[in-house]
Formats: structure tokens, C-alpha cells, sequence
């Protein structure tokens, strides 16, 4: 049992948490609690921009050819959302209980500069890498346990969550991996390129949008564009894209009942049969089933 396990479990339990796997927010801005109660096998999810922590249980993430593991002893640090696919296990004596927590880019910008933060040499040419497991020092263990202490008290999560949340994006920064959180924050760089051509899909997903588009918008030449957002995202701009749309697709048939052709054309499809076909194929099962798929 990790030294943080016993105050995951007494969250839950505050929480109430009715079914065997879900998120909820805990009143604190951008965190929320999620847990899962039985072993999840080998399957896609997004992860927006953020800090994941694992209280109990462990997960193991498949990122192109990477394989990592997240869980008491590690935390994972994302400069910008990440498809990728997960494995889920229970802890042997209970479920999995974590926290996620976004990332604000305002205070990102503020701790950065505070810190007097400054690309290293040779960040201009490679960016890092959107997505790391990151050791969970004694630092960041007890940032951790004071957030969740605030948690225990509404009014200290209204009052006292928020600067909890920025000792743990502090201690990140510091940490081995800060610089996937630091680099958001340097313009002119490749990284901060790829940065705003996500939010470019993210927002205009339905619409048809090239790798030349996103290049020129970025003013850098379509390889060295394409080079750089593989190197962050472990895709290329299209399958990104793909990945955004199938699961914004779920979305829509899991939370609000759409029928599937409807969902189709909603996500920027122009064919519901090819739209089936790249569902199945990504999530291993059609459409119609796709309420077994609610699972974070």
C-alpha cells in the first residue's frame, strides 16, 4: 500500500462512488477523481493536457512503439491531449483510484516565468515529447497529500484547493519531465507549433484539414511540421485526427443516445459505412455496442 493509498480510499468514500469505474469532479477547479474496480484490458483513451496521479493500482500505456507504466511510484506528465491505448488494473486488494488534474495555461505562464524558465540548447529543433511518466519524488507525494487533505472540507478545496493544484504543477516543472509543461510556454518553437495545431483540430475536428494547412498556419515547411508533430504526439497529423473524431463519436453514443449515421456526419464523416468500419477497427467493437466502451 503506497503512503497516499489510505487518503485515495477515504475520498472515495466521501464520494460515494456508485458504479465500478467513472470520474467525478472533487470541487476543486480542473481535478477530478476517477477509479475503476476491475481490470480493464488494452484500449483507447484521451488524456487532455495534464497531471495523472495514481493513489492504487497501476496503468500501462501503448504509445506507438513506447510502453509505460504509470501508478503509485510514477506519475504522467501531458503537454497537450494524447490519444494513446491503456491498460487498467486493480490494485489485489482494491480498485484503482487516481486523480487527474488539467492544466491551466495562465498559470502555467505565471509559475514558468516566476521560475525564470528558458528553452535549453537544441529545444528549437527537437520538442519533447507531449507525454512522460515522471518519478513521484517525496516532493511531489506530499503536495499530493495536501491536496487531498483539502479535499476533505469543502471549504478548504474552494479556498485552499487551487494553490494545492499549483505546488503539484510546481513540483512537476521541477521534477525530470518538466519540460513537456514548460516548453507550452515558448513561442517560436516547434512544440509550441504542434501545441496550436491541436487546438486548431481539436476546435474544427468536423472540417477536412490537410498537414499542408496546419504547416502554413505554423509557418514551417510541411516536413519538419509533420517531423515535429509525430515527435510529440506519436501520430501524424491525419491519424491524430482520426483518433479526435472516433472519439468525439463516442462521446456522442455513450452520453447522448445519437444514432450512428447522425453521428457520422457530426464527426466529419462523409460516409456512416466507412465511419462504422475505422470505429470497429479502433475500438474493437461497432458502433451500436459502443456503451461498453464508457470506461476512463
Amino acid at each position: 500500500m503506497s503512503r497516499l493509498s489510505p487518503a485515495f480510499h477515504a475520498l472515495q468514500q466521501r464520494l460515494r462512488t456508485p458504479a465500478t469505474r467513472g470520474a467525478v469532479a472533487t470541487g476543486v477547479p480542473g481535478v477530478q477523481f476517477f477509479w475503476v474496480t476491475e481490470k480493464v484490458g488494452r484500449a483507447p483513451l484521451i488524456y487532455s493536457a495534464g497531471i495523472v496521479i495514481i493513489g492504487q493500482g497501476h496503468k500501462i500505456g501503448h504509445l506507438g512503439d513506447r510502453t509505460f507504466r504509470y501508478d503509485e511510484d510514477t506519475y504522467l506528465v501531458l503537454g497537450v491531449p494524447m490519444p494513446f491505448e491503456c491498460e487498467t488494473h486493480p490494485a489485489a486488494d482494491g480498485p484503482l483510484l487516481g486523480l487527474r488534474i488539467d492544466i491551466d495555461l495562465t498559470a502555467l505562464h505565471s509559475l514558468v516565468a516566476s521560475l525564470g524558465l528558458r528553452p535549453s540548447r537544441g529545444e528549437t529543433g527537437t520538442p519533447p515529447k507531449g507525454l512522460e511518466p515522471a518519478r513521484m519524488d517525496e516532493d511531489m507525494i506530499e503536495a499530493t497529500a495536501r491536496l487531498l487533505k483539502c479535499l476533505e472540507d469543502p471549504a478548504d478545496s474552494r479556498i485552499l484547493g487551487p494553490a494545492a493544484v499549483q505546488e503539484i504543477v510546481y513540483r512537476a516543472l521541477r521534477g525530470e519531465q518538466g519540460r513537456v509543461l514548460s516548453s507550452l510556454t515558448q513561442h517560436g518553437t516547434p512544440y509550441a507549433a504542434v501545441a496550436r495545431a491541436l487546438d486548431r483540430i481539436h476546435g474544427d475536428f468536423r472540417q477536412s484539414i490537410s498537414v499542408e494547412m496546419l504547416a502554413e498556419e505554423n509557418a514551417m515547411s510541411v516536413s519538419s511540421f509533420h517531423r515535429a508533430f509525430k515527435r510529440v504526439t506519436g501520430d501524424s497529423p491525419l491519424q491524430y485526427l482520426k483518433k479526435i473524431r472516433l472519439d468525439k463519436a463516442k462521446g456522442l453514443l455513450v452520453n447522448q443516445g445519437m444514432r450512428v449515421n447522425t453521428v457520422a456526419f457530426e464527426v466529419g464523416y462523409e460516409s456512416p459505412s466507412q465511419f462504422s468500419r475505422e470505429f470497429k477497427r479502433y475500438f474493437k467493437v461497432p458502433p451500436s455496442e459502443a456503451g461498453s466502451l464508457a470506461y476512463t
